[in-house]
């Protein structure tokens, strides 16, 4: 049955082109790989343009490097060959291979091409983008024994190792402005730097830095951390760049480029970085996914056509008898050429619906035309948000939340149907049960045969859980988990700001350190969880004494902080009594009552230090003045220091 529906399709498509067409059909399958379909005018072009120079960037292994005997080689290299060959074209590689050299003559157009480079909005007046193909993750490199750099976040303040005129070092210092950057000429530069102690740590390519570690026996280095593992993040993703007014090239190539199989891609890959474990690349799975999607829509294209033609071979029996001589003399070809695409018509159709079997619970697509027309919305829409098919594309723009990341959702599918480079894009709707979900968006626009542009086809994924395990860790980082207090972290940042503040409004503040007496007892006696419901319990007491621009934070054990801006001592000492009156109330935890009591020491801004960390330091020394001699509450003096001195 599969093997008839080919051969009516493609008896239908011959009877569509007819005569006009013919003579385009055979040139087609003598000069091309049947895999790329091209366009009369593409092939016509391509005919007036034999010399087509392209420029590889020599200094980044495994995707494009000069090996020991100063040839070129990997991965960039041997994808652009495979291009070479399905287009039947030969490129004649520029002769440098210097980043800033081949990049300064690609904007002067003394070079037509060049194989790897990132998509960035400066970039646009001068080059034309297909999707990214080479995708990359960044990491950091550090010594095997430095143990302080675990996160990103680490780096502040560190000397880090970049490549000089590379986009993502940009990023690095714009992200971590506190970095002190260690730039060389490459990304072995900067990995040297980091073996002989001059940077703490470099950011390079994952894959770049396997490979340069085994090569070059880096065995002192280690993956402290991925910087940005993302694969979706364009910012680091490799594209071919095409002149700006070769834009028929750029779509040559991209049309080249979709004919790269998963599984080609991958044996190319692991071929150069065969110590790197392999992961499941969604993106390029839904690519695939979406490659077919089109395929499918030019079909259905293609029978509308053809219907039409139909009708207009009825009224001219001479044009009939001329297709029939044509399909006569392709009879043979045309037989081997279905049976072909039949079989790769089943293997793709079986496995996009096991993709789509598997993955309904996050994934599901749709596809709209160039005036947002739904013409076409996945199942799996139900599973995920909960509406029908229906209810989804009639009232899409009424579910989205008030969120201001949504204002410019409608922009993107334009960007796509115009032609320009769009990365993914993330909006926030409400589901049928009024639940916030977190969407992340790929558009991906959809061609006619003439290359004109007829639609969109979307992919969607739920990352919802993804985000509230971002923001989960965002507030593990400054809160303390038990109390829900702020953390020491958190507490020096406010504590910096509430001073700078204090400065320019020439008012003070004041700074509580609060220790529990007998809590030791009472956690060695009773067990570690009466304990956790002592510190719980404490923490409410002391949030209910506070003003909403007060701070509370723990600093550890049943030590805690308060800082309460706008406060001298006058205003400070009735705060701090009621505190301590607070805590000498009963705890009645698990059956249990006994009674605390606690220790605060005080010290004020800018009588007593002008900055924080002094501030905090003078505030623990009276709370240990005032546990010591049970004095309760104790204010940092100068005579404290004195007789320390003297002591």
């Amino acid at each position: 049955m599969p093997y008839l529906i080919s051969l009516f399709l493609f008896i239908f498509l011959l009877n569509a082109a007819a005569a006009d067409d013919a003579n385009d059909i055979i040139s087609n399958r003598n000069n091309l790989d049947p895999v790329v379909q091209l366009t009369v005018k593409e092939q016509e072009w391509l005919s007036h343009h034999k010399r087509i120079r392209i420029a590889f960037d020599g200094s980044v292994p495994p995707y494009s490097f000069v090996n020991d005997s100063g040839e070129l080689e990997g991965i960039a290299i041997e994808v652009m060959n495979k291009l070479s060959k399905r287009l039947g074209i030969k490129f004649e590689t520029y002769p440098s291979t210097n980043w800033n050299k081949l990049y300064e003559a690609a904007t002067t157009q003394k070079v037509d091409v060049v194989a790897t480079m990132v998509n960035r909005p400066d970039r646009a007046q001068w080059f034309i983008f297909t999707q990214p193909y080479l995708m990359k993750s960044l990491v950091i490199v550090t010594k095997r024994e430095n143990d302080t750099i675990k996160n990103r976040n680490d780096l502040a303040g560190k000397r880090v190792a970049l490549v000089k005129g590379y986009q993502y070092a940009d990023q690095v210092i714009k992200e971590l402005p506190s970095v002190r950057p260690h730039f060389g000429s490459s990304m072995l530069d900067g990995l040297n730097a980091v073996s002989t102690e001059k940077a703490d740590a470099a950011i390079t390519f994952m894959a770049t830095a396997s490979y340069l570690q085994t090569k070059y026996l880096l065995t002192d280095l280690k993956f402290a951390a991925i910087y940005d593992g993302d694969s979706a993040n364009k910012s680091i993703n490799d594209s071919i760049a095409i002149r700006k007014d070769w834009p028929v090239l750029a779509a040559i190539l991209q049309k080249a480029l979709a004919t790269i199989s998963a599984e080609e891609m991958q044996a190319i890959q692991a071929k150069w970085v065969p110590s790197i474990k392999p992961s499941i690349d969604y993106e390029l799975i839904w690519k695939m996914a979406a490659a077919f999607i089109s395929v499918l829509v030019l079909l259905l294209l293609w029978i509308a056509r053809v219907r039409r033609q139909n009708k207009k071979m009825k009224l001219s029996k001479a044009e009939v008898l001329t297709t029939n001589k044509i399909l006569q003399t392709l009879k043979t070809d045309l037989e081997h050429l279905v049976i072909k695409r039949t079989a790769e018509l089943n293997s793709s159709e079986h496995k996009f619906r096991s993709l789509v079997e598997n993955l309904r619970n996050e994934y599901f697509f749709y596809q709209r035309d160039c005036e947002g027309i739904f013409s076409y919305a996945s199942p799996s829409i139900t599973n995920i948000l909960g509406y029908t098919v229906d209810e989804f594309t009639a009232h899409y723009q009424e579910y989205l939340t008030d969120n201001p990341i949504n204002l410019k959702i409608d922009e993107h599918p334009q960007w796509s149907i115009q032609g320009i480079p769009n990365s993914s894009y993330q909006l926030e709707i409400y589901d049928a049960q009024k639940n916030i979900h977190w969407l992340e968006v790929t558009d991906t626009p959809v061609y006619d045969e003439s290359s004109q542009c007829i639609g969109v086809n979307t992919i969607v994924h739920d990352i919802t859980l993804r985000k509230q395990a971002d923001d989960r860790l965002i507030w593990l980082s400054y809160y303390d988990e038990l109390t829900g207090l702020a953390n020491r972290r958190l507490f020096a940042d406010q504590l910096q700001h509430t001073i700078t503040m204090a400065h320019r409004t020439k008012l003070s503040v004041s700074l509580f350190y609060l220790d529990l007496d007998r809590f030791k007892f009472v956690n060695d006696s009773m067990g570690h969880a009466v304990g956790d419901e002592v510190l719980k319990e404490t923490a409410r007491r002391i949030s209910s004494t506070l003003r909403d621009s007060d701070i509370a934070a723990r600093l550890g054990g049943d030590e805690f902080a308060l800082l309460l801006p706008e406060t001298d001592t006058d205003g400070a000492s009735p705060v701090a009594e009621k505190i301590l009156s607070k805590l000498r109330e009963p705890y009645i935890i698990q059956e249990m009552e006994f009674t605390l009591g606690g220790s605060i020491g005080i010290a004020v801004y800018p009588r007593d230090a002008n900055n924080g960390e002094g501030l905090l330091h003078l505030a623990d020394t009276a709370m240990y003045h005032a546990k010591q001699e049970k004095l309760g509450i104790f204010f940092y003096s100068e005579s404290m220091q004195q007789k320390k001195l003297g002591c």
